[in-house]
This record gives structure tokens, C-alpha cells and sequence, in this order.
């Protein structure tokens, strides 16, 4: 385990990257207390600092990720990236998901994998990121933990190929660009999180709460868009996972939308994007119960309901599960 960072050191505005994720939290101090300015996860951008920082001012910046980790996972993806034979990989992916539950004990942890995850395997042009970051900052970074959240759940499912990993990385990334909309609002991403948790309710909260008929729109639209975000960009080694940004919001019974048809059975690759959707909430600021593993084997949501997708999860639960056994007798 690497030490804990929780030095605060001062930070010259010049300094600050330009179009790169903030790997820490970034602080205005005034008056004797400190401000959030930026959280992990997000874009530092002249825009924001245009916003927030007077000429030759200083932010407190305290780093949250650790190098030695993020370096680690990015080592260890790209090993995997080069590797042909099928027992090769899975062994290539046992060690990366046996990194992971061993490392993360706490959140900061977590971003240093999701910070790899981005490097390494985002496709998503930084113009689109930005879109999404301008439209609602939880927004983005509910997308860039729950994109990492889909490469560890796909591995911990026999999904050993670099570029299947990858894809699963860009969609779930790309089903919340459709979202990225002037209409978007708080209404539409507590929408998103109703529908997470018990699919079919997210237009009923919106009329609800009187929301705009542009917000329902957006809310209702964002599948197509994202679809066609898909379409028109060539992102997706497998291109025939486009299809899910479309559907996954339909339902078995044809009450869902955007095009309300039944929907038939999820495969397995499906799933693992609809799980790692579902398990961030888009206004939340994000922080784990104490741990990331007690947090998603303690996971609860609507979804798990559905067969394929709760399959998803168990498997994942028994990986785990089977390290944690190895970790207790020394193996």
C-alpha cells in the first residue's frame, strides 16, 4: 500500500494544466477558510481559472491521487494491451482486478484508478469531455467513475481484450452525452438518478416537479442522442455496442423510451454497461461507505432486479469474494 497523501501545498495559478482532470482537490483560501474550487475528476481549464483566480493568486492544492497506483494500472493495461493468447490474458486480468481489491481502501484509491482508466483508455475527444463538463460538472464526473467502474466489472467477467475493455470505457461514457443539452438542468439529472433506481419512474418525477417541456425532451431524447453520438463517431471496435446507448433505457413490457418497444433479453456485455451506469448517481458528491470493495458488494438498485444484469454483479461479488479468501489463508 502506498502512504496516504495529505500534504496542502500552494499552487501559482500559472501552473495549473490546462484541459487536463485535476487529480486533487484545488482550494481558494479567504478570510481564513478554505473553498472548494475543483474536486477530482473534473477539467481545469482557462475558463475556470479566468472564474475564480484573481492575477498572481495561489490555490491550496492537496492531491488525492497516488502516482506509484495509477502508474501501476497503467502499466499493467497496457501489458495487457499487447498480450494474443486467452490464457495470457485472463491471467493479465486476474492481476489487475487483484490490484485493485487490494489497493483500495479508501477513495483516493479509487480516482487513482479511475485517472488510469482515462488515460489509457478514453477515445472521447477532449472538445466532447468539455461539452459534458460545461453542461454539469457531476455529470462528468459521474461518467468518468462510472466508465472505470465498467472496465473492473467487465475483467472480474471474462472480459479479458483490451479493446473490449476500451469499448466498454467509451460507451458508458458516451450514454451521458446525449444528456449535454442548454435545457439540461437539476431536474433532468435527478430524473436520471430515478430512473436508475427504479427504471420507468424518471418522466413521472419530471412532471411531477413541473419540469420544462424542454426537459423532459432532454430527458427523453438523451438515448437517440447518445446513439447518434455513437454513430457519427468511430470510437467503438465492436460498433454493434451503439446499440445499447439507444435501448437502455427500454423496458421488457414496451413502457420505456425513447421509441417504447420491448425490450428483449440483456447480454452479458450489456449488462456490465448498465451496471456500471447504474452505480454512480449523477448530483451526488461521490463519496464511498469507507471502502470501494464494502461499497459495491453492499450495492442495491432496481436494476440488480433484472437477470443478466444481477448475474453481472454476482460474478463480480464471487471475484472478490475469492481474493478476499485468498488474502485470509496467504495465497
Amino acid at each position: 500500500m502506498t502512504q496516504e497523501a495529505t500534504s496542502t501545498f500552494k499552487l501559482p495559478v500559472k501552473d495549473l494544466a490546462k484541459k487536463v482532470i485535476c487529480d486533487g482537490h484545488l482550494f481558494l483560501t479567504s478570510g481564513g477558510r478554505k473553498f472548494y474550487l475543483m474536486k477530482p475528476g473534473v477539467f481545469v481549464d482557462p475558463a475556470f481559472v479566468k472564474k475564480h483566480a484573481p492575477h498572481n493568486s495561489n490555490f491550496d492544492f492537496e492531491t488525492v491521487v497516488h502516482d506509484e497506483v495509477k502508474e501501476k494500472f497503467k502499466t499493467l493495461f497496457r501489458e495487457l494491451r499487447y498480450l494474443q493468447f486467452e490464457k495470457d490474458l485472463r491471467l493479465k486480468c486476474f492481476e489487475i482486478v487483484a490490484y485493485f481489491y487490494r489497493t483500495y481502501s479508501s477513495d483516493e484509491h479509487f480516482l487513482s484508478f479511475a485517472l488510469a482508466c482515462h488515460e489509457e483508455f478514453c477515445q472521447i475527444s477532449i472538445d466532447e469531455q468539455l461539452k459534458m463538463h460545461e453542461t454539469d460538472m457531476h455529470l462528468f464526473r459521474k461518467s468518468i467513475y462510472s466508465a472505470a467502474f465498467a472496465v473492473i466489472i467487465g475483467m472480474t467477467n471474462d472480459f479479458y481484450h483490451f479493446l473490449m475493455l476500451k469499448d466498454f470505457y467509451n460507451l458508458t461514457m458516451a450514454l451521458d452525452i446525449g444528456l449535454c443539452d442548454t435545457s439540461y438542468s437539476w431536474f433532468v439529472a435527478q430524473a436520471c438518478n430515478e430512473e436508475n433506481r427504479q427504471p420507468g419512474t424518471g418522466k413521472a418525477y419530471l412532471e411531477k416537479e413541473k419540469a420544462t417541456e424542454q426537459e423532459i425532451q432532454v430527458f427523453l431524447k438523451h438515448p437517440e442522442r447518445g446513439y447518434e453520438f455513437l454513430k457519427s463517431n468511430s470510437l467503438l471496435s465492436h460498433p454493434e455496442l451503439k446499440e445499447v446507448a439507444l435501448y437502455q433505457h427500454e423496458l421488457s413490457d414496451g413502457n420505456g423510451f425513447p421509441r417504447g418497444v420491448a425490450k428483449g433479453q440483456v447480454s452479458s456485455w450489456e449488462a456490465v454497461v448498465i451496471f456500471a451506469d447504474s452505480l454512480v448517481d449523477i448530483r451526488s458528491e461521490y463519496s464511498f461507505e469507507t471502502e470501494v470493495i464494502k461499497y459495491l458488494l453492499n450495492f442495491q438498485n432496481q436494476k440488480l432486479r433484472d437477470l443478466p444484469v444481477g448475474r453481472v454483479y454476482k460474478k463480480m461479488c464471487m471475484a472478490f469474494d475469492h481474493l478476499g479468501s485468498m488474502k485470509e489463508t496467504g495465497s
